[in-house]
């Protein structure tokens, strides 16, 4: 067993705008970083489920060492710290700042002793060689500028008998949490055409095809891929519903930087507000949401 609390990855916290994957490390280090950590538990509870589902995918097991890539706040790395027991490791790792000092805070109350973090691009960063039985990831995987190369550097990672598991968004016409709301928005504000399909981002990895296809150029093997379906929580009320809506989700994404006056904001508010009474239940405020489950071997 590689013991992993020793673990130093170089530090790739300060962004410089000529590196590769520049503008999500200024986004992650700013106002996306210190929105995700402001939503905190909320958050959570809504995307539990995909990293559960990601986690059981995976197959985590007693004493091995495992990558999380885009770890986040740390609520999975601290899962497969307790899946793997005392004798595994967990290494979490983030492009955002502000996110890992809150996994570190959350790892610190967990009381475990075998999970770590450090601040990292996984497509550039030396991660080791041949270190890590499994390398997982909740939505941390679509941000690459160069996605073959960053996963072949995380194939590098693996033990010859090392893989990989990771929940990526589907297309977001498949996702209503996203395409609705943003119908909404439409009305208000003059939205930008949705980037290329394989321009990095949230949906970049919603083509089963071209995640097959970047896998097996990065040299990964028995690739499954799998729709995972759920009613997403946005919020426990409408006002937390649309209070997502109008600052994390995509149609936040395209509010920001819109950055429309007071008087449309407040007439989006409402005509988010009326839409969500239609999806308020005894759950709360719930939309379809799909992701693609997807594990491979390294070989």
């Amino acid at each position: 067993m590689v013991d992993l609390s020793n673990t130093e990855i170089p530090n790739t916290e300060a962004p410089n705008a000529e590196a590769p994957n520049a503008d999500m490390k200024a986004f992650w280090n700013g106002v996306g970083g210190e929105r995700w950590v402001s939503f905190g538990n909320r958050l959570e509870a809504s995307l539990q489920s995909f990293g559960q589902h990601t986690i059981d995918a995976s197959g985590a097991a007693v004493d091995e060492s495992v990558l999380e890539i885009g770890c986040g706040c740390g609520p999975n790395s601290i899962e497969l710290a307790q899946r793997v027991g005392s004798n595994g490791r967990v290494l979490g790792v983030d492009i955002s700042a502000p996110v890992l000092d809150q996994a570190r805070i959350n790892a610190t109350a967990s009381k475990l002793n075998n999970v770590s973090f450090e601040c990292a691009d996984a497509q550039t960063a030396d991660l080791g060689v041949g270190q890590y039985d499994l390398v997982f990831s909740r939505f941390g995987v679509m941000f690459f500028d160069d996605p073959v190369t960053a996963f072949e550097n995380i194939q590098g990672a693996l033990k010859p008998a090392g893989r990989i598991a990771f929940a990526s968004w589907a297309a977001r016409t498949e996702n209503a949490w996203v395409a609705e709301p943003l119908k909404v928005v439409s009305k208000h504000i003059d939205l930008p055409a949705p980037p290329p399909a394989d321009a990095p981002g949230p949906f970049s990895l919603g083509d089963e095809s071209r995640v097959r296809d970047i896998l097996t150029k990065a040299g990964f093997r028995n690739i499954t891929v799998s729709p995972f379906k759920v009613a997403m929580v946005l919020g426990g009320d409408i006002t937390e519903a649309v209070d997502f809506l109008m600052q994390l989700a995509p149609s936040g994404g395209a509010i920001t930087a819109a950055d429309p006056d007071q008087q449309t904001r407040s007439a989006i508010a409402a005509d988010l507000a009326a839409l969500m009474e239609s999806h308020q239940g005894e759950h709360g405020v719930t939309m379809d949401a799909v992701a693609l489950i997807v594990t491979a071997d390294k070989s």
